[in-house]
C-alpha cells in the first residue's frame, strides 16, 4: 500500500500501533469486537485499492471442507469431543515437573522449557531427547500410545477414518515420533508400511532405489483404502499434492498458521471429490489452560489478526448502498444478518428515532467515536447507543461496556447536555454473562447500561416499520462532525 499511495497508512510504527497492537492486546471475549472496529477503520481508508480472493472463500468445483478441534466456545471451529482429552498419570507428572522447574537453575529457561512442554504433550518419553519404546507387538504399542491423552485421541479419530475406508495425512514435527508412529501404526492397522515426508526425503534421487517424495506421494495415491502417511508440515509446501486423503490431523502444531493452512491445503486442491475434515486433537492440564489450548488460542489470534484486514463482503464499492429491489421494501428480523455494520447502525439510529420522538439523530465519525454509534436528543430522553453488529449468535463483548460507559464523558460535555440512557444494541440473539457482569459492575451512580438485542429489535420492528430506503436515506446524510 506504501508503494500504491506513500504515506496512506503512515510508518510502520503508527501503523502498528494504530491496527495492531489493540487486536494483539484484547481479551478473547473482546477480540471480534475490536477486530470488527480495528477493521472497519482500515477498510475505510484502504477499501478502494483492494479486490481480493482469500484462501477462505468457497471455490467452485470443490467439496466442503471441515475443521473440527478439542476445544468448546471456539466460534467457527466444530467441537469434536473425541479430540479432547485431558493428561494423566506419568505425562501429566512430567508436564508438572518441567513448569516447576522453570526458573530453578537462575537463568532465563523458559523458551527450553516450552519446547519440553510440547514434546511431554505429544508423549511423556519425548522429554530431553527420548522416544517411545517401539515393539513388534500390538497390545505393547497400544499401551505406549495410552500414556498419551493426545495420542490416545490420534488412534480414535484413525479408526473413525479406516471404518470409512478413507486415506489420512498426519501432520508432526517431531522425528523420533514419526519414526515412532510409523512402526506403531502399521503394526495396529496391518498396513504394509506407514511412509514418512520430512525434511531427510529427497525431493529427487539419481538412484532409483532411493524413495523421493514424488515415489511416496505416487505409492500413497494408488494404494486403495485405508492408508496413512505422516508429514512435517514444514516439509508440506507448495509442489505436494494429495487428492487421494480427504483426512488431516495436525498432531503437532506449527507455530506460524500460515503454514499450517498450507499444509492442509495438500488435500484441499482442485481434483479433491470428497469432503475435507481436518482434525485438531487439543490436550488439557486437569487444573489450568494447557500447552495445547494457549498454542491454539495464540494461532487463532493471529489468524484473526488476518482477517481483520480484509474481508471480501465490506471492501466492494459503496458498501452502504441498497439493492434497487429492495428499496421499497421492509427490514424483516429474519434478515438482519443479511445487513452490513453501517446498514445496521442507520437500523438502529431509525428505531430508536421514532420510539423516543427524538427532535435530533445524528451517527458518529466511524472512527473516533468516542464510545457512541448513534447520538439521539429526544423529547424526554438522551441517548447513547453503542452498536454491535456480528456473525454470532451470542454477544461477547466487555469492550462494548466500557466503552459507552465512559461517552458520557466527551459528549455531555462537548454537547452540554445530559444523557440519560446508555444503550447496547445487537443483532445477537443472547448478551453473555460476562459482558452483563462488566455493565453491571461498572454502573455509575444512577446511570446504567440496557442491552437491546435480537428479540427487542424484533419488538421495535414491529411497532416501527422501517424500510431500506429509510436506511439509505441516513447512511447519506452527515456524520455527527465533532471538533476537538
Amino acid at each position: 500500500m506504501d508503494t500504491a499511495q506513500p504515506g496512506l497508512l503512515g510508518s510502520y510504527q503508527e501503523f502498528r500501533e494504530k491496527y495492531i497492537l489493540p487486536i494483539n492486546r484484547a481479551a478473547e471475549d473482546e477480540i471480534e469486537t475490536v477486530k470488527a472496529k480495528i477493521g472497519r477503520a482500515l477498510r475505510e481508508n484502504t477499501a478502494q485499492f483492494m479486490l481480493r480472493r482469500v484462501k477462505e472463500d468457497h471455490i467452485e468445483g470443490l467439496p466442503e471442507k471441515k475443521i473440527f478441534v478439542g476445544l468448546k466456545e471456539q466460534d467457527g471451529w466444530n467441537y469434536l469431543e473425541s479430540l479432547e482429552s485431558t493428561m494423566t498419570g506419568k505425562q501429566r507428572d512430567v508436564y508438572q515437573e518441567i513448569i516447576n522447574s522453570v526458573g530453578s537453575k537462575g537463568y532465563n529457561d523458559t523458551l527450553p522449557a516450552l519446547h519440553r512442554l510440547r514434546d511431554a504433550s505429544l508423549h511423556p518419553a519425548l522429554v530431553e531427547g527420548g522416544a517411545p519404546h517401539k515393539s513388534k507387538n500390538r497390545k505393547e504399542l497400544k499401551k505406549t500410545l495410552f500414556e498419551s491423552g493426545k495420542l490416545d485421541c490420534l488412534l480414535k479419530i484413525l479408526d473413525e477414518i479406516k471404518k470409512r475406508d478413507e486415506k489420512v495425512i498426519i501432520f508432526l514435527v517431531n522425528k523420533r515420533l514419526q519414526n515412532f508412529l510409523s512402526v506403531a501404526l502399521s503394526t495396529i492397522y496391518g498396513l504394509k508400511s506407514v511412509s514418512i515426508i520430512n525434511g531427510d526425503v529427497k525431493a529427487v534421487s539419481k538412484r532409483k532405489s532411493t524413495e523421493t517424495r514424488h515415489t511416496i506421494i505416487e505409492k500413497f495415491q494408488h494404494h486403495n483404502g485405508f492408508n496413512i502417511i505422516i508429514m512435517s508440515p514444514i516439509a508440506a509446501g507448495v509442489g505436494l499434492t494429495l487428492t487421494e486423503a480427504n483426512n488431516v490431523i495436525h498432531l503437532e502444531r506449527h507455530w506460524n498458521p500460515a503454514k499450517e493452512a498450507q499444509a492442509t491445503d495438500r488435500v484441499y486442491r482442485i481434483g479433491q471429490r470428497k469432503d475435507v475434515n481436518i482434525y485438531i486433537p487439543i490436550l488439557h492440564h486437569p487444573e489450568f489452560e494447557s500447552f495445547d489450548v494457549n498454542l491454539h488460542r495464540l494461532l487463532w489470534q493471529k489468524t484473526t489478526l488476518k482477517d481483520a484486514v480484509v474481508t471480501v463482503e465490506q471492501v466492494l464499492p459503496q458498501p452502504t448502498l441498497i439493492d434497487s429491489d429492495k428499496v421499497h421494501t421492509a427490514v424483516i428480523p429474519e434478515n438482519l444478518s443479511d445487513l452490513s455494520w453501517k446498514q445496521f447502525e442507520a437500523l438502529v439510529a431509525e428505531l430508536f428515532a421514532r420510539e423516543y420522538n427524538a427532535q435530533n439523530v445524528w451517527l458518529t465519525p466511524i472512527s473516533n467515536d468516542y464510545g457512541a454509534d448513534v447520538v439521539i436528543l429526544g423529547r424526554e430522553n438522551n441517548i447513547l447507543i453503542q452498536c454491535k453488529f456480528t456473525r454470532q449468535s451470542t454477544l461477547h463483548s466487555q469492550t462494548a461496556v466500557r466503552e459507552l460507559i465512559s461517552a458520557p464523558i466527551f459528549y455531555e460535555n462537548w454537547l452540554n447536555t445530559e444523557f440519560d440512557l446508555l444503550l447496547v444494541a445487537t443483532n445477537a440473539k443472547k448478551i453473555s454473562d460476562k459482558t452483563r457482569r462488566a455493565a453491571k459492575s461498572l454502573r455509575k451512580e444512577d446511570r446504567h447500561i440496557e442491552f437491546c438485542n435480537y428479540d427487542k429489535i424484533t419488538e421495535l420492528l414491529a411497532k416501527h416499520p422501517i424500510y431500506h430506503k429509510d436506511l439509505f436515506h441516513r447512511l447519506n446524510k452527515n456524520r455527527l462532525h465533532i471538533r476537538i
